[in-house]
């Protein structure tokens, strides 16, 4: 495959009010990491545009960037009434005077309404120069999105922020209008890039990072390994975005006639240097500590369209990336909790016994049905470790009602998957594993979702350095950056896990966070896949 030319088209430079210590800000950071993760180049917004002042952080972004051609200024525009910005017809051509291409938009955040009587002028003025407007899903609904471009057909809107739960709202915003585009950074649903292309054509995904908070090297995952043809990889990648730039109506010309070339390192590590090529980790063992499954010939579940949701569908994902195994739970098994979704899951080891092992799961609201199923699975040693599941079932992990299964998991050393959270109500938080790990000190807790925030990071890591059977297990669709370093830093090597959620979310983006991260090739590779397969004795 031929080396991609990625185009950022999410990121957000500058000093911030809460910036987290682990992530960047200064945009010389910013090139110096895209060099890094093989991006050429990217379209920056300032953060003082987005939380002090519109006008200031824009003409902060212009001197911040100046001298870094790779770095192509987007200005965070508003309607003019108040008078805190210039109207449309000055607006604008000052924008192109200064090569400024693309506009970003907060209307929630900036507090103004979308209506033609407010936001009219500003849209019509961008759509005659068809300079593409992005804007957040937490900002605007899809169906607003599309609304919108009903009413502006030549203004395109690029929705960032779309991740694998959305396909739903998505797919009937996108047939009803093909001026929305979809930025990529958590468009991570199950093999998403192969099911867009097929039913919406290539030409409107738009790569994005979600700099500085999310990790650019989950982002590239999905043009890199999706099964989709050569040409649509290349436009999704950076050709997409730089047709919308080159489309805008200026005399100025863009700094670039083509996506850069990244500066690459020369130090790459076998797995980095294998994953810039798109090819198959197979030199390499990969586990997945985490996946899911559902009923053979599931397209998803009551909450989410989840396509290809099956064994099958997930060892598909697995051999593309090159995962040797994964242990999984069923869908059915953390909502229902019934012998029927264990089947499933022990189904899918048979079919699959060298790629697939099996969470049992149980749930502890039928406590006869339980003891059943303590037998029949557990103790005959069928399943490899218990997946309880709090936030469905309602039970907290401390109640006396999952005793039978931590005993069980105790005995044997065997893992105990915990939906990790800091709402004792809806997750397992940090401070119960402090109460459980020494009550079962044999039992492995893996804290799943450990890399969703900083702040259950945070958190877990004094309870998981004073218990040594406590892990942190990462995937997460906010792939936060640096999450995975810092981790390992603070826990060792030894207690972090890589997961996937698969198939759930594609497995590419959580594979790219772990395998890109900068932590020495040893650490990886215990990440990968040697601690979970320590753990349960693989």
């Amino acid at each position: 495959m031929p080396r991609l030319r990625f185009l950022d088209g999410c990121a957000m430079v500058g000093w911030r009010a809460n910036r987290h210590p682990e992530t960047i800000w200064r945009p010389e950071d910013f090139v110096g990491d895209y060099d890094y993760y093989g991006i050429g180049a990217a379209l920056v917004h300032h953060a003082v545009a987005v939380e002090y002042h519109q006008d200031v952080g824009n003409r902060r972004l212009l001197d911040e960037i100046k001298g870094l051609p790779r770095l192509l200024p987007q200005w965070v525009v508003m309607p003019h009434h108040t008078a805190e910005m210039a109207p449309p017809d000055e607006l604008i051509p000052e924008m192109l005077e200064r090569g400024v291409r693309a506009a970003r938009i907060y209307p929630k955040t900036h507090n103004f309404p979308l209506s033609d009587q407010v936001c009219g002028p500003l849209f019509e003025a961008l759509q005659e120069k068809r300079i593409p407007v992005f804007v957040d899903l937490t900002e605007m609904s899809a169906d607003q999105a599309a609304g919108l471009c009903r009413r502006f057909p030549e203004l395109s809107i690029v929705v960032c922020g779309a991740n694998w739960g959305m396909d739903r709202q998505l797919e009937p915003a996108l047939e009803g209008a093909e001026n929305v585009y979809i930025e990529t950074h958590f468009f991570q649903g199950h093999r998403a890039y192969e099911r867009f292309v097929r039913d919406f054509g290539p030409d409107r995904l738009i790569f994005g990072t979600g700099l500085p908070d999310c990790s650019p090297g989950a982002a590239v995952m999905m043009s890199l390994y999706e099964d989709i043809p050569e040409e649509a990889r290349s436009k999704i990648a950076g050709g997409n975005l730089l047709r919308l730039l080159r489309e805008v109506r200026t005399d100025m010309p863009l700094p670039f006639d083509e996506v850069p070339e990244a500066d690459l390192p020369e130090d790459d590590d076998p797995i980095v240097a294998t994953l810039r090529e798109g090819r198959p980790l197979t030199d390499e063992f990969i586990f997945d500590a985490h996946g899911h499954i559902a009923h053979e010939g599931s397209m998803g579940i009551a909450r989410n369209h989840l396509p290809y949701n099956d064994a099958d569908g997930l060892v598909g994902t697995m051999d593309r990336l090159g995962i040797d195994r994964c242990i999984v739970s069923t869908w059915s098994g953390i909502t229902e909790g019934d012998p029927w979704s264990n089947d499933i899951a022990l189904r899918a080891v048979e079919r699959y016994p060298d790629r697939l092992l099996a969470y049992g799961t149980v749930n502890p609201r039928y406590p006869d049905e339980a003891w059943g199923e303590m037998e029949r699975v557990f103790r005959a040693r069928r399943v490899v470790g218990y997946k309880p599941y709090p936030p469905r079932h309602q039970v907290p992990l401390t109640d006396g009602k999952h005793r039978p299964m931590l005993e069980w998991a105790d005995a044997h050393g065997a893992p105990v998957l915990c939906h990790g959270g800091m709402s004792p109500g809806a997750a397992v938080t940090p401070d119960q594993l402090a109460w459980l790990a020494p009550m079962y000190p044999n039992a492995k807790f893996l804290l799943a979702h450990a890399g969703s925030n900083w702040a259950l990071a945070e958190a877990l890591v004094p309870v998981a350095r004073r218990w040594g059977n406590i892990y942190a297990e990462i995937t997460y669709t906010a792939i936060m950056y640096n999450l995975v370093e810092y981790l390992v830093r603070e826990l060792g090597r030894d207690h972090v896990l890589f997961g996937t959620d698969c198939v759930m979310r594609d497995a590419a983006p959580q594979l790219g966070w772990a395998a890109w991260a900068r932590i020495a090739l040893e650490d990886k590779r215990l990440v990968l896949g040697g601690n979970i397969a320590r753990i349960i004795g693989a």
